[in-house]
């Protein structure tokens, strides 16, 4: 495998699908974003109201009740429209990243082999693989690398610096168990996608291509490297809108109206969280095409049992020196 040339046309292809970094890649980031700007922010503040930094008398989640019911009580005729629109939020924030992804893959692989591809196309198939393929995420979500963490940060605040220290092995032990279902897990969304096998044969297969193609380590860990780098950007960009806006809409209302410092915050956290959801698209419709393109070599080798006799290169079988015929 030329891995040179497999991440070249992954980004190539990229580029040129804009339509797929629009509705598969842009789209679903403005959830995924939101979602980690929220995560991030509370994961700030939490920490510094902890007793690591400031040993405030109520938790931050304290605070975020008592906020949310005094602006129920206060903006009583606001409060069914914004359940009704965190509810809608909530659903498609599970939905519509799972059915990009599936559509992207659907259509990068079509495209591939040559087929009609394109977005309707893409999620005309993906659809048929949201419901295996989020059962798989939801399966797979206890070891995710950020899982892990949110729970190493809960008890770190939570239950103290002894209690952390004597399960630290454990967090550790989770991460390695996390990684290494990672790796061996690798293809399973394109064995659901693409080959539309069910979750745990999907599981199934996908190890034993990895374990099957152990001279492509490189290859995959360079995938990895390229997931990394997403998450470090991701993270990055998803710390900078919270502290961006706070930032601004502080020095705004130090010297000006208190709304005018919302409104320009909000307004600037809104352009900068626009950019984070299209840098984050781009990046996941290239990670889609280089894990896609690597799925679709490795799997249409056929492999060769031990019991196969193979022609070598001069045309004539191996010789038998056993002296025995076969029983």
């Amino acid at each position: 495998m030329d891995y040179k040339k497999v991440i070249v046309d992954s980004w190539r292809e990229t580029q040129k699908n804009k339509s797929l970094i629009f509705w598969f890649g842009f789209l679903p980031a403005l959830f995924t974003t939101t979602v980690g700007v929220g995560y991030i922010a509370y994961q700030f503040f939490a920490f510094k109201q902890s007793y690591l930094f400031d040993d405030a008398e109520q938790s931050f989640f304290h605070d975020v009740i008592v906020f949310i019911w005094d602006f129920i009580k206060s903006h009583v005729s606001l409060t069914l429209p914004l359940i009704i629109f965190a509810i809608i939020f909530v659903i498609l924030y599970f939905i519509i990243p799972t059915i990009a992804k599936a559509s992207a893959i659907q259509s990068i692989a079509r495209k591939k082999n040559g087929q009609k591809s394109g977005v309707g196309t893409g999620l005309r198939h993906g659809i048929m693989s949201f419901l295996p393929l989020f059962e798989y995420h939801l399966l797979i979500k206890v070891f995710a690398f950020f899982s892990i963490l949110f729970e190493i940060s809960f008890v770190l605040r939570n239950l103290g610096p002894v209690i952390f220290k004597m399960l630290l092995p454990v967090f550790i032990i989770l991460l390695i168990i996390g990684f290494v279902l990672t790796l061996l897990f690798t293809y399973t969304d394109f064995f659901i996608v693409i080959d539309d096998r069910n979750v745990f044969n999907s599981m199934k297969r996908s190890g034993k291509l990895v374990l099957m193609n152990w001279k492509h380590t490189i290859l995959i860990t360079i995938l990895m490297i390229l997931i990394g780098i997403r998450v470090v950007i991701q993270a990055i960009l998803v710390f900078l809108i919270p502290a961006l806006v706070v930032l601004i809409t502080g020095y705004i209302t130090t010297i000006a109206v208190p709304a005018t410092g919302v409104i320009v915050g909000g307004i600037i956290g809104f352009i900068a969280l626009i950019i984070a959801a299209y840098l984050n698209g781009i990046v996941d419709i290239f990670s889609y095409t280089v894990w896609t393109y690597t799925f679709l070599e490795l799997s249409s080798e056929e492999e060769v049992s031990a019991r196969e006799v193979l022609i070598d290169d001069i045309g004539e079988k191996p010789h038998d020196y056993s002296g025995h015929k076969n029983l």
